[in-house]
């Protein structure tokens, strides 16, 4: 799927504070339109594999661990005795598998809007949600 040039670069800019992220990529693994927003897979030559959703990264192999385990653990340590959880999103499942870190949780609900999210993650970003 690839049709990029040698010297191409993802940037996310970030008008209202005058930054912005790149990361160098190789390659294009995959673009779809699905009816609630464009995905993009890119493979990067330092980040391992990036996924893109209208433009915004959300996740790549090398630091996603970083955003999951924020959302998933601060949140379950502080509750008392946490035996169901309700994650809203996480179509790449990658806070699921942190919640299931936890031996009290008896039942997991994960709500996404967006089955091509799961599918992608599972097709290019198998450790991300892999349940060890």
């Amino acid at each position: 799927m690839s049709d990029l040039r040698d010297d191409q670069w993802f940037t996310e800019v970030f008008d209202s504070h005058g930054s912005a992220f790149s990361l160098k990529i190789s390659e294009k693994l995959l673009d779809v339109q699905s009816p609630y927003q464009h995905l993009e897979v890119y493979a990067t030559e330092t980040y391992g594999n990036l996924m893109v959703l209208d433009g915004c990264v959300m996740l790549t192999d090398r630091d996603n661990f970083l955003y999951h385990e924020m959302i998933a653990h601060p949140a379950l340590f502080t509750h008392q005795d946490p035996k169901r959880v309700v994650i809203i999103g996480g179509g790449d499942c990658g806070t699921l598998k942190e919640v299931l870190r936890h031996p009290g949780v008896e039942q997991v609900t994960q709500i996404d809007i967006d089955e091509e999210v799961t599918k992608a993650s599972e097709r290019f970003f198998p450790v991300v949600g892999r349940i060890e």
